[in-house]
């Protein structure tokens, strides 16, 4: 055992996971000298179900260019109810930057290759064992060994169980599809643009993002049965003039995380969790990129400093920055999404009254001019005011 304990790790950190939060981290790692692997089950470039928005915040989060896989930058938003206009929104500069996941993903493990780091592809992370700085990680192909474990593996990940980490989060459950339009009119009448549908499906909304050769269309929800996801994705397709598409495919499940208040923590001394793994997201769009950026810098500084010091009894210092940074706003958030999800009935009078206010307002916010709080705080204010507590009830 002693002369085990005395053979050097193969690398500083395996990271479990290639989407943007895992590729993320390992660049940063690798750029500071770190001996990073990526670990990723699948061969790249692969399918990842999301709209596939980055908002300014997001991409001011980000260390390089990221023109190479863009697909359109989009100048306008509309936020509907019913497909009826409540808030719209015209730009000289871009308010999202659509990429396609599969290229983008690539593209950012590209760089961490570039970087100096390794990537294992076709591999699953299977379990880890052993004391902080001297791990081994069970692959489907063998194992390995580091001195610290990151989790990038997405909502339900086994990292996080592994390491012994219970996430507390929310979910949306999204069907998402890749819809080419029957003729270039359909196309035409997307290009450039955001729609956002309230009232399309309870206690979510439906989504219309342009990709220049098609559109990613799909539904969310908040509700803990979403039994009828898929009758609402049909009835959202007719409600926008989609019913008739070329082609939808493919048309995909998955989980967008919401951090709740209740949130444990998403680090210990032999590792981390990041992105969807860590449950971060937010609770009013879904958003996850911009947390899973954020996220994968604030890792790999703790990451590095633990490692330069080898105290590894201070990775709780990731919890710490990721409250300091998210905790606030994502509390102020969550009321607010429980006052625009919880109760459909408020829901269409908050929208009807305060649907211009808080579009404007929520476009602030992911261009980081405006915080959550703030806004909440605006709002509530509002709300104060008995008349305009009575244009929301009796809208």
């Amino acid at each position: 055992m002693k002369e085990q304990n005395a053979v050097s790790p193969e690398y500083d950190v395996i990271v479990a996971g290639a989407g943007p939060a895992g590729a993320l981290t390992a660049y940063y790692l690798a750029a500071n000298r770190m001996k990073v692997l990526i670990l990723e089950k699948e061969r790249l470039p692969r399918y990842k179900a999301c709209g596939g928005g980055i908002t300014p915040r997001a991409l001011e989060a980000l260390p390089f260019d990221i023109s190479p896989v863009v697909t359109q930058e989009v100048s306008k938003t509309r936020m509907l109810y019913n497909n009826r206009p409540i808030f719209s929104h015209s730009s000289r500069s871009s308010l999202f930057t659509m990429v396609m996941r599969d290229r983008f993903d690539h593209f950012l493990v590209e760089q961490a290759l570039a970087s100096g780091a390794t990537l294992q592809e076709g591999t699953r992370f299977e379990s880890v064992c052993g004391p902080a700085g001297n791990l081994r990680v069970t692959t489907s192909k063998g194992v390995l060994t580091t001195k610290l474990l990151v989790g990038a593996d997405g909502v339900n990940g086994r990292v996080a169980k592994a390491l012994g980490l219970t996430v507390s989060t929310r979910y949306m459950t999204a069907l998402e599809g890749e819809l080419y339009p029957g003729t270039s009119l359909d196309l035409e009448r997307f290009q450039g643009t955001l729609h956002y549908d309230f009232g399309v499906i309870p206690r979510g909304y439906g989504w219309v993002f342009p990709k220049g050769d098609h559109l990613s269309v799909g539904v969310g929800t908040f509700s803990k049965k979403a039994t009828g996801i898929n009758r609402a994705f049909e009835s959202y397709l007719s409600l926008k003039g989609l019913s008739h598409a070329r082609k939808i495919d493919p048309v995909k499940g998955h989980l967008i995380p919401a951090l709740s208040r209740n949130a444990g923590p998403v680090s210990c001394d032999r590792g981390l969790v990041v992105g969807d793994a860590a449950g971060y997201g937010d609770p009013l769009t879904g958003e996850g990129l911009y947390y899973a950026f954020s996220g994968a810098k604030m890792a790999a500084d703790t990451l590095a400093g633990v490692l330069d010091t080898g105290r590894f009894n201070r990775m709780a210092a990731f919890d710490a920055r990721l409250k300091k940074a998210f905790h606030r706003e994502l509390t102020a958030a969550h009321v607010m999404a429980g006052m625009l999800y919880s109760v459909p009935g408020l829901s269409r009078r908050l929208l009807a009254a305060q649907g211009r206010e808080l579009g404007r307002r929520q476009l602030e916010v992911v261009s980081g001019r405006l915080s959550y709080t703030t806004l909440f705080a605006r709002l509530l204010l509002k709300m104060m005011n008995p008349a305009q507590v009575l244009s929301v009830l009796f809208r």
